[in-house]
C-alpha cells in the first residue's frame, strides 16, 4: 500500500475478508514508488523484491507466502496530453474530471511518462521473488476517488475520510464486499485484461478499480 490512509481505509476489512487460512500482512511503502526519484523501469522489480523480503521485521521464507498484492494509484498516468491544463496558480497537481492541472504541463508529462513505464513493467510481472506470485492492482484515479467518489481530497483530510469508510463497513462485510465488486467502479474483466482496459480511453483518470477480482478470489464470507 502507499499510505498510512490507504492502510487505514482497508487494512482490517481486508484482513476480515480474505484471511481464512492465511495471514494478512500489510506494508505502506511510503508514497507512490512508481515516482519516487530513486525507482526506475530498471529497478523496481528489485525495489519490489527489497520492500517484501523486508517484511515488517518478519523473517519469511518464499514457501510462506501465498501472493504478494500490491496496491497503487493510477493519478492518470495514462491521459492524453491534450486533457493536461496549465494553472500557474496551482503548487501541486490538481485532478478534476477527466484532467489534470498543474502550474507546469511538462512536469506532468514527465511523472506520466516514468508512471506509465513502470506499471507496464509491474502489470506484466508474475512473481516478486523466486516462486512468490505477485499481482499489482489499481485504483484510479486514486483510492479517494474510489471509495468516497472524491478525486481531489487534500492530504490533511484523507485519514478522516478513511476513518469513516473503515467505520462503515466494518461490522457489515458483506456490503463491502458489494461495494467493490458490484458498484460501476468495479472492472469485471480478468486480471489481464482489466489492466489493458484502465490504460485506454484515459480510464486512467476516471473511476475505476479492479480489486474486485482479489475479493472474488480470497473472499471467505
Amino acid at each position: 500500500m502507499e499510505g498510512p490512509s490507504d492502510l487505514a481505509s482497508l487494512e482490517l476489512l481486508l484482513t476480515k475478508v480474505i484471511e481464512g487460512d492465511n495471514q494478512v500482512h500489510f506494508e505502506i511503502v511510503g508514497g507512490d514508488i512508481t515516482t519516487d526519484f530513486t525507482v526506475n523501469s530498471s529497478n523496481i522489480k528489485s525495489k519490489i523484491v527489497d520492500i517484501v523480503k523486508a517484511g515488517g521485521k518478519r523473517k519469511y521464507k518464499p514457501s510462506d507466502y501465498k501472493e504478494v498484492i500490491h496496491l497503487v494509484d493510477m493519478d492518470g498516468a495514462y491521459l492524453d496530453e491534450k486533457n493536461i491544463c496549465i494553472d500557474e496558480l496551482l503548487n501541486r497537481f490538481s485532478y478534476k474530471d477527466d484532467k489534470i492541472f498543474a502550474n507546469n504541463i511538462e512536469h506532468v508529462l514527465t511523472r506520466n511518462s516514468k508512471k506509465q513505464k513502470i506499471l507496464n513493467i509491474l502489470c506484466s510481472t508474475n512473481k516478486a521473488f523466486k516462486s512468490v506470485p505477485y499481482r499489482v492492482f489499481y485504483f484510479s484515479a486514486n483510492l479517494e476517488h474510489v471509495l468516497h467518489n472524491k478525486i481531489d481530497i487534500e492530504d490533511k483530510e484523507k485519514m478522516k475520510y478513511a476513518e469513516k469508510f473503515e467505520d462503515k463497513y466494518i461490522d457489515d462485510l458483506e456490503s463491502f464486499i458489494n461495494y467493490f465488486c458490484e458498484s460501476t467502479f468495479a472492472v469485471k474483466k480478468n486480471y489481464k485484461d482489466s489492466w489493458k482496459f484502465i490504460k485506454e480511453n484515459n480510464n486512467s483518470i476516471k473511476r475505476f478499480s479492479n480489486l474486485n477480482i482479489v475479493l472474488d478470489e480470497y473472499k471467505i464470507l
